[in-house]
């Protein structure tokens, strides 16, 4: 064997490969996490909430740009609360609920990693539910108002509350991960999978009975 035929050794690779490799794998857990969201779920319990409690208020209004956009900033958020922070609760509870976590310690992503995808994912949702809000009372209010235009900072109060939201359930989700917060955050399609995954009486997860 000459110096020619022996193998070279593959350097490291370049810092902007890996840097590409970590972005493009990011964004593939993020688009699983968006995927396989509790949050998307919801959204048609939390349009329905809306559309009960703070919709038809809101149309009952002269059709001015200041009272509707107060009372919308007012109303959208306090409609969101309840299944934007269930969902997110029951996210973050997600690896302590199947008792996995020290499973998923092994993985090749760090734990906050994982968690900042499923944050943001859920997130993602919720602020696609706020912007329908929004777009559905102002594209009403444009159609009826007779002068004036929208004002924009009510919105974007009503969107940069979503993050707190669910950042305030899926910490509670993550620290607490009990009955509680499961009990709490529980929704009809939660129910419905945890039904779905739960054996038969009498027998094991594997199907064998029990004697």
């Amino acid at each position: 064997m000459t110096a020619a035929s022996v193998p070279v050794a593959p350097g490291p690779q370049p810092v902007a490969r890996r840097a590409g490799s970590a972005v493009l794998g990011s964004g593939r857990l993020l688009r699983l996490e968006l995927r396989h969201n509790a949050m998307m779920w919801l959204l048609p319990l939390a349009a329905v909430l809306f559309w009960f409690n703070g919709y038809r208020e809101i149309m009952a209004l002269p059709p001015m740009w200041n009272l509707r956009a107060m009372t919308l900033q007012n109303r959208l958020l306090l409609d969101l609360a309840v299944p934007v922070s269930g969902a997110a609760a029951w996210m973050g509870s997600r690896e302590g609920r199947r008792n996995i976590t020290d499973l998923v310690t092994i993985t090749a992503r760090p734990r906050w990693a994982r968690q900042l995808a499923t944050w943001a994912a859920t997130t993602a949702w919720a602020e696609a539910g706020c912007l329908a809000g929004v777009a559905v009372v102002y594209g009403m209010t444009a159609r009826q108002a007779s002068w004036g235009g929208p004002l924009w900072w009510p919105a974007v109060v009503s969107a940069a509350g979503v993050p707190v939201l669910t950042a305030i359930g899926f910490a509670a989700g993550a620290w607490f991960p009990g009955r509680f917060v499961a009990r709490w955050s529980r929704s009809p399609c939660s129910s419905g999978s945890d039904t779905a995954r739960r054996p038969p009486r009498g027998t094991t997860r594997s199907g064998r009975s029990r004697r």
